[in-house]
């Protein structure tokens, strides 16, 4: 992967991780899945080996977050995108 996919990754894993996480009144879950509905949407479109390259890369940025809430969200992102559909 280069820097820029690296960097991409750790954006969005960032934005799922946050939007998980925030206090359900501040977004609601419903809120949550309209943001994430069209990212799921273009992740689906790509091939099976590239969402498996990057689920891989997002499960190597969980492993490097030391706090516990924020590394099982992490951890369950790439189930929450869809990549390992």
């Amino acid at each position: 992967m280069t820097p820029l996919e690296r960097a991409l990754a750790k954006a969005l894993t960032e934005v799922v991780i946050r939007l998980d996480l925030s206090d359900d009144d501040a977004i609601t879950p419903e809120a949550t899945m309209e943001v994430l509905q069209p990212v799921i949407a273009l992740l689906q479109d790509l091939p099976k080996q590239d969402r498996q390259a990057l689920a891989d890369l997002i499960n190597k940025i969980a492993q490097q977050e030391t706090d516990p809430d924020r590394q099982l969200t992490a951890w369950e992102t790439p189930e929450t995108l869809g990549l390992l559909a």
